[in-house]
């Protein structure tokens, strides 16, 4: 149950970072035919992925969910470009201090704005940008489904990630990406019912891109 209490009022801040992410994405999707088709390419990319969540510093004893993460990628290979992901991945976390479990499942799709050295060899790049999450499935610690506590099922957040594409592999390429959430899942445990926020890890292998 959430107590009128406990409820925390919007940011303004973080209401303003949504709005400005809608643009932002629909810009780079406009653009990611265009590069894709001139010199980029499609391709795979899966491996791990690390979630926890942060709450304001009520539960700072929230550790990780150790998971996968799946799917495919479009870039453009110049030197500034975009790129669109869409991957299956794993997150959520467990609270020593109140029991709470919470494993997430969802549908990522990141849009960034994407940075590389070309080199037929050795190319390192970076990038930056929004994502969208669609929630597939909430499990409450192995016992069943999360109680509904008026979470969204489509989520914000931001990633940012760098890695390097080595040519002599065939294209193989390796990455990390930080996943920094912005909209609050409401899981509701006893000591807080707001401000859950996921944070996730994701080393990431890529073939074709």
């Amino acid at each position: 149950m959430i107590c009128g209490s406990s409820i925390q009022p919007h940011e303004p801040g973080g209401l303003t970072m949504k709005r400005l992410l809608v643009p932002i994405a629909i810009l780079a999707l406009a653009a990611i035919p265009a590069t894709t088709s001139a010199q980029g390419g499609i391709g795979i990319k899966g491996g791990l992925s690390y979630g926890t969540a942060n709450n304001n510093g009520v539960d700072p004893g929230a550790t990780q969910r150790s998971g996968f993460a799946i799917g495919i990628g479009a870039s453009s290979s110049g030197m500034i470009g975009f790129g669109i992901d869409g991957l299956y991945a794993q997150r959520g976390f467990t609270s020593p201090i109140v029991g709470a479990s919470r494993r997430l499942d969802y549908i990522d799709v990141p849009v960034y704005l994407r940075v590389s050295l070309p080199n037929p060899l050795v190319a390192p790049f970076a990038y930056i940008g929004p994502q969208g999450s669609y929630e597939l499935n909430c499990n409450n610690g192995g016992s069943g489904n999360c109680p509904d506590t008026g979470r969204p099922k489509l989520t914000y957040a931001g990633v940012i990630g760098a890695g390097v594409r080595l040519g002599a592999l065939g294209g193989l390429s390796v990455e990390g990406r930080y996943v920094y959430g912005l909209s609050d899942l409401n899981m509701s445990t006893v000591q807080s019912s707001s401000s859950y926020k996921t944070r996730s890890l994701l080393l990431l292998l890529g073939f074709g891109m």
